[in-house]
């Protein structure tokens, strides 16, 4: 039908060839729009809740507690965002930010980290850490630095701060380090810290969240 129409003669042909190439047109723009929502997809429906992802006292040693979860002080474009801290020697904050989809979550991960760690007003040059990120090994993408901190609660602290994304949920995490300060977290212990906190993001992703 279409050949019948592109070889009519005259003024009819040309509105004929005219009204075949729009329609053409037409397709090709829904097509590219379906590949480009296709790319933009929505994460999927996750088994288990955002709160459930912060840390809590059973991942620390002896003397740490639980304080509220509330929400962040900004959403950074998220449709949830929590943050826990704890009460201790020390300062630990935990942040969960959850997107809609991975690719803002992407986005916002590269501009966190373009915007976080050159921040200098409170702290002196970072200092990246890769065998702390290397215990970040479920992520997608992990970033781990520490500075020195010029209002530590502990002696000789240093803070460091994690960023790192799994999937849709961007995670912050800042601990207080000191050497030999117990109850304080040390190197090691925040290295188990991370550890635990992947391991959890792990078994929730694929299955369900371990005990602690």
């Amino acid at each position: 039908m279409a050949l019948d129409i592109l070889t009519t003669t005259g003024g009819d042909g040309m509105k004929a060839r005219r009204v075949v190439y729009g329609t053409l047109w037409v397709f090709l723009l829904i097509t590219c729009a379906t590949v480009a929502c296709t790319s933009e997809s929505l994460a999927p429906q996750r088994p288990f809740s955002t709160e459930s992802m912060l840390m809590d006292a059973a991942l620390f040693p002896s003397g740490w507690r639980n304080r509220s979860i509330i929400p962040t002080a900004d959403s950074h474009g998220a449709v949830e965002h929590i943050s826990r801290d704890m009460e201790g020697l020390g300062t630990v904050v935990h942040e969960i930010y959850r997107y809609e989809r991975v690719r803002s979550a992407q986005r916002e991960y590269h501009r966190q980290l373009d915007v976080w760690y050159p921040d200098a007003r409170y702290y002196g040059a970072w200092e990246e850490k890769p065998e702390l990120a290397r215990q970040l090994d479920f992520a997608d993408e992990a970033y781990v630095a520490c500075a020195s901190y010029h209002a530590p609660q502990v002696n000789g602290g240093k803070l460091c701060g994690m960023l790192a994304r799994y999937g849709e949920f961007v995670v912050r995490f800042s601990a207080e380090i000191a050497p030999s300060a117990a109850p304080a977290l040390d190197a090691a212990a925040l290295a188990e810290l991370l550890a635990k906190l992947d391991d959890r993001w792990e078994a929730a992703m694929t299955s369900a969240i371990p005990p602690p």
